[in-house]
Parts: C-alpha cells; structure tokens; sequence
C-alpha cells in the first residue's frame, strides 16, 4: 500500500472514530426507489413501509422491524454474515469505503448512509455495506442518412448504448456496468465489459479457458485497440456517489462511478456484437425517452447536460 493510500485510509478511520465517538450523523437526501415496496416480490419479500420523515436514522421510529432477505443463489464470495468484516476500511481488495462518507455500524451490521429502506440483509448484491458498480454511458452524434448531424430545438441529438441481459424479464434495458471491488480498476474494468459484452472482442474456442485464462486474454488485448483506448482517454465525469436503487437496503446498497464515453468517427461506426450473457445490444436516440429505470434515465439526462445535446428528460425530477 502506498503511502497516499496509507494516509488515506488512516484518516477515514479517524472520521470513523469521531463520528461513532460523538454520535455525529450528517443527514442526507431521502432516497426514492430504495423504497419500492415490491422490489423483493419474487422472492417472497415485501418491505415494511418507512415514513419519508423517518428514513434518516436519527429520526425517532417507535417499532422498526423489517423482513430480512439475503440472496444465497449469488455468484459471491462474501460471507453469509458480515460479523467478521471490517468496515469503512479498504485493504486492496474490497473497497468497503463509501463514496459519500464513513457510515454507521450497528454492532455488526453496516447501516445503509442513506438511511432506512424496510429491508434488511444483502438482498441480492455480493457484498455487504457500499456495492461499487463502474457506468459507462456510451453515446455517439445521431446521424440521419445523409450522415449529417440531426438536431432538435436547436439542439445536436445523441444515441446512447443500452443493453439487455439474456434470461432477464425486465422489460427495461441498461447501461453498460460492471461490479468493482477495487478503486484502481473502475476504468479499466469498464472497457473490458464494453469489448466482451458489446463487441465480442473475444470469440469462444473450441478450448473453453479458465476464468483466469480469461480475464488474462482479456487484459492482453486491453492495448489492441487505440481507438477505444482513445474515447477512455477522453471521458467525461457523469456521476460518483449513492445510487438510488430498488434492491437497496438497510444492510447493502448501490454505489456507482459513471463516466460518459462518447464515440467519434471511425469508432461510432462500429458494429454492435453482443457478447455472451447480452440478448441485446444497441444504440438507441435520445431524441424521445428511452426505456430505461428512472435512476437510469437521470443518468442519461446528466450526460445530455454536459454534452450540450438535446435533453427528452429536461425539467423532470426523477430522483
């Protein structure tokens, strides 16, 4: 560990101490989505309600006692109970620090920073406490025909690469993402995803390759594309923080790092191969809403602001 990250961390633990020292909680925008009632439904879950002036932890809450469901069929190496985790640390292979602040322990159970959610447990993601996804919002200038840029209102109109899983039953597609559990890789991670899952850089053989094989063909060819080297180079800063979701809950959460990847000629053009686990992929103008999650969707209208470029979601709150 370097240094830098040895100061770092030395002084999380510190704001860690002050805070559980003083009972120092700073309050937060109340999520939304975290609190969708039927989120867990399929699994035979339902939330309790929480009252939007009682989400904060600090608020006073007479009897709080909601259903607890972790998801034991997740393809994760994390214990079952997180009695024996550390949190608000990061020791270089999970990053258990949360983007926005240090956040409470309750003995032994990490508390959601944004507070109540009428669920408790890991729900479905693979860790305990802050779950890192990397976003990549891919766009590209819409192009009509003629190969000139279409505008609306003045205003140059962009697509968006959106995907959808195969053996999902969500209606709804999704921006490239991908789960990190180190800070260090986000970008990295995230150009891999695009290269296998949307372009299928990497054909299957006859010989199926260990996981590790895999992951290091993959980085091989991390370098062989410069144009893709060169859009990363390039991106834009679109979000970092809580990630307003519906399988949030008091024990697990979403947190995401986003970055706008935008494709100039030759690399617009390239021809969308989904790669395995992708039903679908493709490019999708954002001319008009798209069908996406609305946390999503306030993704796409914060990429159309910093693009300059004609916004279907402007002057809706969708967080």
């Amino acid at each position: 560990m370097s240094c830098l990250s040895l100061l770092r961390k030395q002084w999380y633990q510190r704001r860690v101490r002050a805070m559980q020292a003083n009972h120092v909680h700073r309050s937060s925008t109340p999520h939304k989505y975290s609190l969708t009632v039927d989120a867990y439904a399929k699994f035979g879950f339902t939330r309790v309600n929480v009252p939007r002036e009682c989400i904060d932890w600090d608020s006073h809450l007479d009897f709080y006692d909601p259903p607890e469901f972790t998801d034991e069929t997740t393809n994760t190496d994390e214990a079952f109970y997180p009695d024996k985790i550390n949190f608000n640390t990061d020791d270089g292979t999970v990053n258990r620090l949360s983007f926005e602040r240090p956040y409470r322990v309750d003995v032994t159970d990490p508390l959601n920073v944004h507070g109540r959610t009428g669920m408790r447990g890991r729900g479905i993601f693979p860790r305990w406490g802050p779950n890192h996804y990397a976003i990549t919002v891919v766009t590209r200038w819409y192009r009509a025909g003629t190969g000139k840029q279409v505008h609306s209102k003045e205003r140059p109109v962009m697509e968006v690469l959106l995907l959808k899983d195969k053996h999902e039953e969500d209606k709804y597609f999704h921006l490239p993402s991908v789960q990190v559990d180190t800070n260090d890789q986000n970008k990295f991670q995230s150009k891999l995803f695009l290269k296998k899952m949307c372009f299928n850089s990497q054909k299957p053989s006859s010989d199926t390759p260990s996981k590790k094989h895999l992951f290091r063909n993959l980085a091989m060819t991390s370098h062989d594309d410069p144009e893709l080297d060169k859009a990363f180079t390039k991106h834009k800063q679109v979000y970092k923080g809580y990630f307003d979701d519906i399988h949030n809950t008091d024990n697990a959460w979403m947190e995401v790092d986003v970055i706008n990847v935008h494709f100039e000629k030759p690399l617009a053009d390239r021809p969308v191969e989904p790669g395995p686990q992708i039903d679908l992929a493709c490019w999708q103008r954002l001319d008009s809403k798209v069908p996406v999650h609305n946390n999503e969707a306030w993704l796409l209208k914060k990429t159309c602001h910093i693009n300059r470029a004609f916004n279907p979601y402007s002057g809706e709150s969708l967080l």
